[in-house]
């Protein structure tokens, strides 16, 4: 599998014909039909508009066709009367997700509100539960302060947070498809006790290991830990001081594990083609395979040859929706504006979307990340087929 042409800017006619709108990712969002996908399964991974050198790839099962998702039945009633939950006024980005073995002290909690630069932390309850006979990470959370610190479309969501407000439990889309659970439906976990409880919301909350939230009363009627652990915003300190601060407050027992995502140095010069652009932009998000980005790009436009709209409003060579794009959107080649036509910006904002959503954790933080990007479990296998491919 080949990937061809030269990169381009789309003519500012098309830009300006093209209205409004990004990413489907959000909660409560249909699965979209990608605007390339018409051309994916036949297309021997052509690199659309770039002059793309060759890229071999092992034969492979043909993908079968996309096709329209099904309605989900309407949901049971939910247990209770919607309780207030604050809204949602500021996106925070977790630098670091802190665990301790104990309830954290109040001069603990005090001394981390008084770290330079601080932005924002939330105290969060944690535990292992078990679920359909396995373990399961559990938080349990304040609705109203956590919701800022997941990615935007799982922040936006006020059915998501009155459901956990309301004593509900949100897993993410992996835990929910490996341990058979259904939105709306029951769900037992066991910790100290057995609880019984009601599926809310499926979620990406873009947290390492993370596969249950709840509020902080059902997660302590299981007997997880109150108040044993904290997310931190500190984007103006350096990781590695907002570390050495972290644990100077709580001390040598503390786990601390780093979010905030590393990019590294870019290359001298613009990359000439698709191939060489997926690779570079791959650094927006350490650990994260550049064969993904070119899976995604394949699928969405054909590398550049559709740019849409989309029949959702999507834009672009990665089929952004403008809503995310305002979000997301990175000025990849530094020419001082993120431009979501531009494969140049575009693909870097595909990484570092696919990244706050966890996709360079592992196998189960990949699925979630580009189930994220489009809520359908045939997109995710599409995508994951075709990454497989690529050399």
């Amino acid at each position: 599998m080949r990937l061809g042409n030269a990169l381009r800017s789309p003519s500012p006619a098309l830009v300006a014909s093209a209205l409004a709108v990004t990413l489907v990712a959000g909660l409560g969002a249909a699965a979209r039909e990608p605007a390339g996908s018409a051309a994916t399964d036949t297309a021997a991974m052509q690199f659309g508009t770039l002059d793309v050198g060759g890229l071999a790839a092992a034969p492979a099962a043909p993908l079968p066709d996309a096709v329209a998702p099904v309605p989900p039945p309407p949901l049971p009633a939910p247990a209770g009367p919607a309780p207030e939950v604050a809204p949602l006024t500021e996106l925070r980005a977790p630098d670091l997700l802190v665990t301790v073995p104990a309830t954290l002290r109040p001069e603990q909690v005090a001394a981390l509100g008084a770290l330079p630069n601080l932005s924002a932390l939330s105290v969060l309850d944690a535990g292992t539960v078990r679920v359909a006979g396995q373990d399961a990470r559990l938080l349990g959370v304040d609705p109203s302060t956590f919701r800022a610190f997941t990615p935007q479309e799982t922040a936006q969501s006020d059915d998501l947070w009155r459901a956990v407000a309301r004593g509900e439990v949100a897993p993410t889309y992996v835990l929910a498809r490996d341990r058979q659970l259904t939105l709306g439906g029951p769900i037992t976990m066991a910790g100290s006790a057995e609880v019984p409880g009601r599926v809310g919301a499926l979620a990406a909350f873009g947290l390492p290991g993370v596969d249950l939230v709840t509020d902080t009363t059902k997660a302590r009627s299981l007997g997880v830990v109150p108040a044993s652990a904290v997310l931190v915003s500190a984007p103006q300190t350096s990781i590695s001081a907002l570390k050495k601060a972290v644990q100077g407050a709580l001390g040598p027992d503390s786990v601390v594990e780093v979010l905030r995502p590393e990019v590294a140095k870019a290359p001298k010069g613009k990359p000439r083609n698709y191939r060489d652009l997926y690779i570079d932009s791959a650094r927006y998000c350490k650990g994260l395979s550049w064969t993904v980005l070119a899976a995604i790009g394949q699928v969405e436009s054909g590398h550049g040859k559709n740019l849409g709209p989309s029949s959702a409003g999507a834009l672009g060579p990665m089929q952004f929706l403008p809503s995310t794009w305002a979000a997301y959107g990175v000025d990849g080649d530094g020419d001082g504006q993120a431009d979501i036509m531009s494969p140049y910006d575009a693909v870097p904002s595909a990484a570092a979307y696919l990244c706050r959503f966890g996709a360079n954790r592992g196998p189960d933080g990949l699925y979630d990340a580009i189930f994220a990007y489009n809520r359908a479990d045939w997109y995710v296998q599409k995508v994951l087929g075709l990454a497989a491919q690529y050399r």
